[in-house]
């Protein structure tokens, strides 16, 4: 097991509540929704899942505090944003279950602090100065796209069946996520760093997901069957390209 295992798992959890929150706030699920709450207890649990994860890079919880004392560390800066996004997911779990349907404008907010978390964790790669194939130009695109690809997908399940735009989106994006992780593995061949061949599973199982999405879409494949596909792939292509990505910390 790589030694960043629970970092992965932070990133992974927490990618995929980021984008889920701006599937929900760009493609709304239409009237009202008893289980609107159902959404926000999701996302919670994989904000609180993966803040917990995190806590073994630490090697233990009471180093939290020690954290807190250099607000500009960038695992402080994610464990803010972690803690805003429970928040958030907080207040639309309450709001939906008294209102029986979502809040738009409280959506609209958990995405903007989904693509601000992103796009947190995105720089903290890029500027790992000891080791170049993290600094390489595709890892800008694997944090934010594999949170909106898989996030999306997890999407899927909660909204409209016949939401063909959010069907051709999520497609789109877990298209342009595979052409990444290509990219970054030839980086990674060209470097000669471990973890090549799990990116371009991810690739691969990207690909699968977005063929079920488009089948979707196109009516060809029934709207939750594709969505329970597309999900399993997107998670799939998540986890396996995100432990790929790690393995090259031996460098």
């Amino acid at each position: 097991m790589i030694s960043e295992f629970p970092l992965m798992l932070f990133t992974v959890l927490t990618g995929i509540a980021c984008g889920a929150y701006v599937g929900a706030a760009l493609f709304p699920k239409k009237g009202a929704d008893e289980k609107a709450w159902l959404f926000p207890v999701i996302v919670l649990v994989l904000a609180a899942c993966g803040g917990l994860a995190a806590t073994g890079h630490l090697g233990r919880i009471e180093n939290i505090f020690n954290v807190l004392n250099n607000p500009g560390a960038s695992i402080t800066m994610e464990g803010i944003c972690t803690g805003v996004l429970a928040v958030v997911a907080i207040i639309d779990l309450v709001l939906a279950k008294q209102k029986g349907e979502a809040n738009r404008t409280l959506r609209i907010v958990g995405a903007v602090v989904g693509i601000v978390f992103l796009c947190i964790v995105t720089s903290v790669y890029v500027k790992s100065y000891g080791n170049p194939v993290w600094m390489a130009t595709p890892t800008y695109g694997i944090f934010v796209l594999g949170g909106l690809a898989a996030g999306f997908a997890c999407w899927m399940l909660f909204a409209d069946e016949d939401n063909k735009t959010l069907a051709i989106a999520t497609a789109a994006v877990n298209v342009l996520f595979a052409i990444v992780l290509a990219w970054q593995a030839a980086v990674f061949s060209g470097a000669g760093a471990e973890g090549m061949m799990l990116i371009a599973v991810g690739a691969v199982a990207a690909i699968a997901a977005a063929v079920c999405a488009y089948l979707a879409s196109s009516g060809k494949m029934a709207g939750k069957t594709a969505a329970y596909a597309v999900v399993v792939l997107a998670v799939i292509a998540l986890f396996a390209s995100r432990y790929g990505f790690y393995a090259a910390s031996i460098i």
